[in-house]
């Protein structure tokens, strides 16, 4: 699956939902997909393209701007507002104002730092990548984003609030199919709002097969998860990171 999402984001999922689809599909009386974790939500996008209109999403991130900028794009004057401050902001950058912009606690400051980087997120650009974004109006390829028919079309409630807590919310309701992708132990995952959850706590005290609900994890192969989930693996499979080029392996965890 290319890029559905607004900006490159860490830790999507997009190259590996169609594998995962395949168990959701066999599924049935489902009609709640629940993700505490959402970020760019790529596996319930990559749903709603297959399946159209046939569930509920609810759609939860610790990163209230993340969220904020969700609400936003389904309001298509809000939306063109904030495309059009970012274009403005853009002009003449330097790194003096860069850095001013992205410091502002404003939703503009925080997508402008997500989308224009180099290495990490916030860095400021340099070379011909500076040059790409200095294009005028270059911020209108918000509007065109493949998840704006999936914010615009699909039944979506966004929240922002402890993952946990949505999860509990879901846990024991066997209609729902809740995904977890949570940061990954033994990873520097500064990058994340929510890196420091204790989701791993509270699943090690709470059986995942203990719950109604249809549940399935995407985490990293490291020899804590195995013993976590140990009768929950269903398959290990390769992923490459793009950024990095870093080969891992990544576990997909279930508990049906």
């Amino acid at each position: 699956m290319k890029n559905h999402f607004f900006i490159g984001y860490s830790g999507n999922k997009r190259q590996e939902v169609e594998n995962m689809y395949n168990y959701i599909k066999t599924l049935k009386n489902i009609n709640i997909i629940v993700e505490p974790f959402c970020g760019s939500s790529a596996l319930s996008y990559y749903i709603s393209t297959q399946e159209p209109n046939k569930y509920t999403y609810i759609l939860n991130d610790n990163d209230k701007n993340l969220i904020e900028l969700y609400n936003t794009a389904r309001d298509e004057n809000k939306f063109n507002d904030l495309i059009n401050e970012c274009n403005e902001l853009m002009k003449d950058i330097n790194k003096e104002k860069y850095l001013k912009i992205i410091s502002n606690n404003k939703l503009s400051g925080w997508l402008i730092s997500h989308k224009v980087y180099t290495i990490r997120a916030g860095l400021f650009p340099i070379g011909d990548r500076l040059k790409s974004y200095l294009k005028p109006n270059y911020f209108n390829y918000l509007r065109e984003c493949p998840i704006i028919n999936f914010i615009k079309t699909e039944k979506i409630e966004f929240t922002n609030i402890d993952a946990i807590d949505l999860y509990k919310n879901y846990s024991n309701n066997k209609k729902a199919f809740i995904f977890l992708d949570p940061p990954y132990l033994t990873l520097n995952n500064d990058f994340y709002a929510n890196h420091n959850v204790n989701i791993y706590e509270y699943l090690y005290n709470n059986d995942i097969k203990k719950s109604k609900a249809h549940i399935m994890l995407c985490l990293n192969d490291v020899w804590i998860i195995r013993l976590l989930f140990k009768n929950n693996i269903k398959e290990t499979y390769d992923k490459k990171y793009e950024s990095s080029k870093r080969q891992v392996q990544h576990l997909i965890i279930t508990n049906f």
